[in-house]
């Protein structure tokens, strides 16, 4: 190298001072590149080891990683198990514990006397009688009393729980409303002031009352899943009333309007009429005998003039009897068939004549009636509600039925009287233009004057059924006060005869819980029973 020529060849060459000083700085120079020759590669051996090591390392932390997660899963699903273990087990912990417990009191109970066993199943109100009778009831009823008390305590979690969650799910300008109600000002936090609200709710009994809304809610959706029927039993085993009297009243005066007792009375025709035989028309009417035809139609006519010319002598005849009777006989006589006496002799004529006809018609409506077979006047009966017994009774049933309705027909018509007479006061009370109005409103006669407007409106609420629907609704408001004023035991039993529904399932549901509220729960049907069956209990005596 040229470092080990240097010390030979240094005094040998001319200027020597400076040719050794350059041959120093070069050889410097070579040994520096020489130095870095080697180091770069050293270092680039370093670079690809450390890469290699690097490259195993993330392997394994990688590897690490999987075996980590690998162990959490695994020791997620052994906490389930050990979970659904634990669960288990406290159920089983829990069965165990009242197990070992009725044991130990079984066997404390039957080491008392009998004496105090009697006395102790009568202090929690239980039957006396055999020990082991008693030791049996004495445990069961101890571990209902314990189940008792721990529905108890889950209940109270459970309402603190939702109360908790209620608050939280609040905004905290409204808790902080809550507070500045409750009294409480400042800043605070909202777990702060939740805990202050839930400490306020539990010293104002909330628990208590949040759990009594629970027990009635419960017995409100309980009731509600009865029948009518079991919650009418309820109600009177209760003493509660379960009938409202207006809507008794209400639901009859429905059935009777469905039923048409605020219709117009219409009086009934005779179904027996037979029907007089027509004329045959088309080629029948041609084809047969037109002179038998003819004379036919001449002879019925001349049995109704016959007919009615005996009616007209006998009517004339009739009015001459009463005519030739004195003032006073004839009102003695419409006294006696409950009419008013008003008028002249001559309107007392026609009262009378009146009467007369009523009950010759009257008479022959009977004789047609008992002539019918028994068999078509019970049905004729029961197409009109009317019950059947024998002959006699049916015919004077079915008369005074009739006799009723037509009754009903004459009143019917003087209520449209009435109600025409107010109607036509308003109208008189309008305008020329306005009833012109109501008359084009209406497509009728427009008329020249008021007066005759008023006519044609006034016909037109007697023909198109207005009049008559306003005396229904004065009929049915009539019934409807006329039941008010009746006893409500009255209505009730008229109620049940038409076979409607009256009660209202939300009323007996109401009042039921009223009287719980305030009596406690009644008992049901098999308590009373058991109750009935047990023996009296006697009293102890004790010996001197």
């Amino acid at each position: 190298s040229l470092s080990s020529l240097f010390p030979i060849l240094a005094p040998l060459l001319p200027g020597h001072g400076s040719c050794s000083r350059a041959l120093s700085l070069a050889m410097a120079i070579q040994k520096r590149k020489a130095v870095a020759k080697s180091a770069g590669q050293l270092f680039k051996r370093s670079r690809a080891a450390s890469k290699r090591v690097e490259e195993e390392e993330e392997q394994h932390e990688e590897e690490v990683e999987e075996n980590q997660e690998a162990e959490k899963e695994g020791e997620e699903a052994e906490g389930g198990e050990e979970g659904e273990e634990e669960q288990e087990s406290e159920e089983d912990a829990l069965k165990r514990r009242e197990e070992e417990i009725t044991v130990a009191r079984k066997e404390e109970l039957k080491a008392l006397p009998v004496g105090e066993l009697k006395d102790l199943a009568t202090e929690k109100g239980l039957e006396a009688g055999k020990k082991e009778d008693m030791v049996h009831a004495l445990v069961k009823h101890e571990a209902e009393v314990r189940a008792a008390q721990r529905a108890h305590q889950a209940k109270i979690r459970e309402v603190l729980v939702k109360k908790k969650e209620e608050l939280e799910a609040l905004s905290a300008p409204e808790l902080r409303d809550l507070c500045v109600a409750a009294g409480t000002k400042g800043m605070l936090a909202k777990q702060a002031r939740i805990e202050l609200l839930l400490k306020q709710w539990q010293d104002n009994d909330g628990v208590d009352k949040a759990i009594a809304k629970m027990a009635r809610d419960a017995r409100e959706a309980e009731l509600g899943a009865m029948d009518k029927l079991a919650l009418r039993e309820l109600c009177i085993k209760s003493g509660v009333e379960c009938f409202v009297k207006e809507v008794i009243v209400e639901r009859i005066v429905k059935h009777e309007c469905s039923e048409g007792r605020f219709a117009r009375p219409r009086p009934e025709g005779d179904e027996d009429e037979e029907v007089q035989p027509t004329a045959k028309s088309g080629k029948k009417a041609q084809a047969g005998d037109m002179v038998e035809a003819l004379l036919a139609n001449e002879a019925n006519r001349k049995r109704e003039r016959e007919q009615k010319k005996q009616e007209e002598d006998a009517a004339a005849s009739k009015r001459k009897e009463f005519r030739a009777m004195a003032v006073g006989e004839l009102k003695k006589l419409l006294t006696a068939k409950g009419k008013e006496v008003t008028g002249n002799k001559e309107d007392l004529v026609e009262a009378a004549f009146a009467i007369s006809v009523q009950e010759d018609e009257a008479a022959a409506r009977k004789a047609k009636l008992k002539s019918m077979d028994i068999e078509k006047l019970k049905q004729r009966l029961a197409s009109r509600g009317l019950s059947a017994g024998k002959k006699e009774a049916m015919v004077d049933a079915l008369l005074a039925h009739e006799a009723k309705i037509r009754e009903a027909a004459q009143g019917w018509e003087v209520k449209v009287g009435e109600v025409l007479e107010k109607k036509r006061a308003e109208l008189e009370e309008k305008t020329a233009s306005e009833l012109k109005e109501l008359c084009t409103a209406k497509s009728l006669k427009l008329g020249v004057g008021k007066q005759e407007r008023v006519e044609t409106l006034l016909e037109d609420a007697r023909t198109n059924g207005e009049v008559d629907q306003m005396i229904a609704e004065m009929n049915k408001e009539a019934r409807r006060d006329e039941l008010l004023g009746m006893d409500k035991a009255v209505v009730l039993k008229i109620g049940e005869a038409t076979g409607v529904d009256l009660l209202v399932k939300e009323v007996m549901v109401e009042r039921v819980l009223l009287h719980e509220d305030e009596f406690g729960a009644a008992t049901n049907g098999q308590e009373d029973e058991e109750e009935k069956k047990r023996p009296a209990k006697r009293a102890r005596t004790g010996k001197k």
